[in-house]
């Protein structure tokens, strides 16, 4: 990987690390994960009851 992209690369990480640490953020992510889950979640009793 050359100089530039590894520059870009950890500029990119530093953004991303101030972005996750916010609480909207975080909300947003456990709000997703939730939605994911409950879905999951019906989906597998829908197939048990069949």
């Amino acid at each position: 990987m050359s100089r530039v992209a590894k520059e870009t690369a950890q500029e990119r990480l530093e953004e991303l690390k101030k972005e996750v640490n916010t609480a909207e953020y975080i909300e947003t992510a456990v709000e997703r994960i939730s939605w994911v889950l409950s879905s999951e979640v019906l989906e597998m009793q829908e197939k048990n009851e069949r």
